[in-house]
C-alpha cells in the first residue's frame, strides 16, 4: 500500500521481490581455507562467532568467499583500497551477478596481538536485490593497510 506522494508509488515488481530475497548465510568451517596471508572475517553485528564474509586483504589481487541461498560463492576483488584506520573494497564473482562491498573501520590491536578488530558494513547486491548488513570481526594482519 502507497502513502499518497506527489511523485507517485512504485510497486515492486514480482522480479524485483524475487531478486532481493535472498539469505546471506553464514560461512561454514573450512570454507576459504585456501586463502592466506593477511584474513579479514566479518559476521553480523551483535553476533559472537558466526561469520558471513572471509577475505585474503590484499591490495591486489583479493579473493574472497560468501554464502548465498547456502552456495558458497568465491569472489574477487575489483577496486578498493586501505589506509591504516579505514579499508573499502568491492568483489564480484566470475558471473557479476554477485557483488560484495566490504567497507570498514580498523580499530587498534591488543597488546602483542596481530588482530585488530573492524567494524563496518556488508553491502551484498544479488541478482539486482541489495541487503545492507552491519558488520564486525577481525583483521588477522597487523603490518598491512
Amino acid at each position: 500500500m502507497c502513502a499518497f506522494a506527489l511523485t507517485g508509488c512504485h510497486q515492486p515488481t514480482a522480479a524485483e521481490k524475487a531478486a532481493s530475497a535472498f539469505t546471506v548465510d553464514n560461512l561454514q568451517q573450512g570454507d576459504g581455507a585456501d586463502l592466506t596471508g593477511c584474513i579479514t572475517r566479518v559476521g553480523r553485528a551483535g553476533v559472537t562467532g558466526a561469520r558471513i564474509f572471509i577475505e585474503d586483504s590484499l591490495q591486489g589481487g583479493a579473493n574472497g568467499y560468501i554464502r548465498i541461498n547456502g552456495q558458497l560463492t568465491r569472489v574477487t576483488m575489483v577496486t578498493g583500497g586501505a589506509d591504516a584506520v579505514h579499508s573499502i573494497r568491492s568483489f564480484v564473482d566470475a558471473t557479476k551477478a554477485l557483488s560484495v562491498v566490504e567497507s570498514y573501520n580498523i580499530g587498534e590491536a591488543a597488546a602483542g596481538t596481530t588482530v585488530r578488530p573492524v567494524t563496518g558494513e556488508l553491502i551484498v547486491t544479488w541478482k539486482g536485490g541489495t541487503q545492507r548488513i552491519p558488520i564486525g570481526g577481525a583483521r588477522n594482519c597487523i603490518d598491512a593497510p
